[in-house]
């Protein structure tokens, strides 16, 4: 059984080999077409190993986008829901696969620990498990009977000895149990009704059981009361079973998902996910949420969902009343979200970062066109930036 097929193409055969090597390290079992069998047909090889396969990391580079066959690949992994994508140089994937995520890995050289790398990873998880297959109880040889021993020269052959039956002997035994136990039962009075328990008769029985401790009354009852979401440049968070990072994972947070906490203490708090998983996360990760907006440690603020600041400033021309109350950061980040809506390419680092928490957020182009609505508005904001202090 294959675990995961690699999509790719042939001009970029080494370094798919460097993935295929991490992959199989991993250990998962790897099919790409460098085991292709000489006398098998390439398409049919294809569909079924792709159709075997738990997950397709499809390999996107400037040769593999203009690829028919990467494509057509890619598309029946798409279809099958298995499909993993990555780019190993300055390459978005060609369409429909750009409103897919994929994992950058350009820069990556087989550390473990690449950002890019660890998303592949836990892609492949999710879609191929790691559930380990008991191991089988090693038969046990039977004892060989001890062949009898040959008789001296000199003497006669005897003829073997016969066993006694011992089974009249356990039928008689049985039987006398069995009447025994039938006389002891009989002899026995009636139970008392349940009622007439007496206290010391409860407090025996107490004592003899095994019962789960009592939960302690004086413990102060969690109160998960303030939502949140990670701040986490690699995507998602642990969730730990204890406080410190070699504790078990009990669980993950994605970016953009909410979770319940509460002011605590120490540099690990306390989380509980929507699904009731709780554990520890690591206090730098953890971005409050104030009244559905998310603080950031830039200054800057953005929502959870939707647009940044206005929502309608790619449909409707704004007016100077819409941008009257806007602080210069705010009358910033709305005209800039009039870019993203189209799908740019921030250079600043800072505007990456903070469209970039947004799903609906998808930098394709480093040039985008703008409606004339879309032009006043970007006009009249950035008039209103420069105005404001």
């Amino acid at each position: 059984m294959v675990d995961v097929f690699i999509s790719y193409s042939r001009d970029n055969k080494a370094r798919v080999a460097q993935i295929a090597q991490a992959v199989s390290a991993a250990g998962y079992a790897v099919w790409w077409d460098a085991e292709l069998p000489p006398h098998r047909s390439y398409g049919d090889v294809i569909t079924e190993k792709i159709g075997s396969a738990k997950a397709a990391i499809v390999v996107w580079s400037h040769q593999s986008a203009q690829s028919e066959w990467v494509r057509a690949e890619a598309d029946v992994a798409r279809n099958q829901k298995k499909l993993v994508q990555t780019a190993i140089d300055d390459v978005m994937p060609p369409l429909p696969f750009n409103q897919i995520q994929f994992a950058e890995l350009a820069d990556w050289n087989g550390e473990p620990d690449h950002r890019g790398w660890r998303k592949v990873l836990m892609s492949l998880e999710e879609l191929c498990g790691r559930e380990a297959a008991p191991a089988a109880a090693a038969p046990v040889s039977p004892t060989p009977p001890e062949p009898p021993r040959p008789a001296p020269n000199n003497w006669p052959a005897q003829p073997a000895a016969r066993k006694p039956s011992f089974l009249p002997w356990a039928l008689l035994g049985v039987a006398v149990i069995a009447v025994a136990l039938l006389a002891w039962k009989l002899l026995q009075p009636p139970p008392a009704p349940a009622a007439a328990s007496t206290p010391t008769e409860k407090t025996a029985a107490a004592e003899n059981a095994e019962a789960a401790p009592a939960p302690d009354a004086s413990a102060p009852a969690e109160a998960f009361t303030l939502a949140a979401v990670i701040d986490d440049p690699d995507g998602f968070t642990n969730i730990r079973s204890g406080q410190g990072t070699q504790t078990k994972i009990v669980g993950k947070i994605l970016e953009g998902e909410k979770f319940l906490t509460y002011r605590q203490s120490g540099q690990w708090w306390r989380v509980r996910k929507a699904d009731g998983t709780t554990g520890f996360m690591f206090r730098k990760y953890i971005r409050l949420v104030e009244g559905g907006v998310v603080s950031a440690s830039e200054g800057y603020e953005w929502k959870l969902d939707g647009p940044v600041v206005i929502a309608d400033s790619s449909t409707r021309e704004l007016t100077p009343a819409d941008a009257a109350s806007l602080t210069k950061q705010q009358a910033r980040l709305a005209r800039n979200e009039i870019f993203a809506r189209k799908g740019l390419r921030f250079k600043d680092p800072q505007l990456r970062e903070v469209f970039g928490r947004y799903a609906w957020y998808r930098p394709t182009s480093d040039v985008v066109e703008l409606s004339p609505i879309e032009k006043a508005n970007v006009a009249m904001l950035k008039s209103a930036e420069d105005a404001a202090q």
